[in-house]
């Protein structure tokens, strides 16, 4: 079921939609758009708001001031917002730009993503650059291009893949938690997280977890679980006991 709801500013049209069930309605532009049954916008979408609490797809670009799905949304275009909240599982075809965006689910982008400040709590799988000026992370990480941004916070669980990293503050930790279990008491075994790169530089660096051909950076921390080939430091280099450093070049 489909209503409409329409209002004019000027010349242009303006519209509230809302999809409960199954439907579709034809790209334009319109106020609001919401989806909380299985519904599709048919082309591009400009939009103040989208909302996908069910199962939504845009056939097209989608621009908005705000994104946000608590479902299962697909773009099948590039997608511009102010802001993005997933906390379903998402897939955007063309690239993203977004102020912020907020992740907790599933993730994935087919292109590049600029953002102001990029947040990720799931699974997340760029297949490109991922280039903001803050990005923090948690969970499980695939970037196929280079992650850049001012400063850099991993939590890693799981296996995650970044080609290269660079920043000015760049921090990788393996998440230890056991979750009830462990406050139970009850032994929880679990393998720690881990990140390979082929490259990582920045001005301040903590790794843990983390294998790498190339770490660069002024003030170089190697924490434990590190299996770095190289490394190039500037002012300070620690490395902890449990990792090998394969060339240290102070320069």
């Amino acid at each position: 079921m489909i209503f409409h709801d329409e209002e004019r500013e000027g010349n242009r049209r303006k519209g509230n939609v809302s999809i409960a069930g199954t439907g579709k309605v034809a790209g334009g532009v319109y106020h609001t758009v919401k989806i909380s049954g299985s519904g599709r916008v048919e082309g591009n979408l400009e939009a103040e708001e989208l909302r996908i609490s069910g199962a939504g797809k845009v056939e097209g670009a989608t621009k908005a001031r705000e994104v946000v799905v608590t479902g299962a949304g697909r773009f099948e275009g590039p997608v511009e917002a102010e802001t993005l909240q997933c906390s379903g599982a998402c897939k955007v075809e063309g690239g993203l730009q977004a102020k912020e965006a907020k992740i907790a689910g599933t993730f994935k982008v087919e292109g590049n993503v600029k953002a102001h400040y990029f947040r990720s709590g799931g699974v997340l799988k760029v297949e490109g650059d991922l280039e903001a000026e803050v990005v923090s992370l948690a969970g499980i990480v695939n970037v196929t291009g280079l992650l850049s941004a001012d400063r850099v916070e991993m939590k890693l669980e799981g296996t995650s893949y970044v080609r290269e990293i660079g920043g000015e503050v760049i921090e990788v930790r393996r998440r230890q938690r056991g979750g009830l279990l462990e406050e139970l008491g009850i032994p929880f075994f679990r393998r720690p997280g881990s990140l390979q790169a082929a490259s990582i530089e920045g001005d301040d660096v903590y790794l843990e977890g983390t294998r790498a051909k190339l770490v660069r950076g002024k003030r170089v921390t190697i924490g434990p679980g590190c299996r770095i080939e190289r490394v190039e430091y500037e002012e300070s280099l620690e490395v902890d006991p449990d990792s090998r450093v394969e060339e240290e070049v102070k320069g």
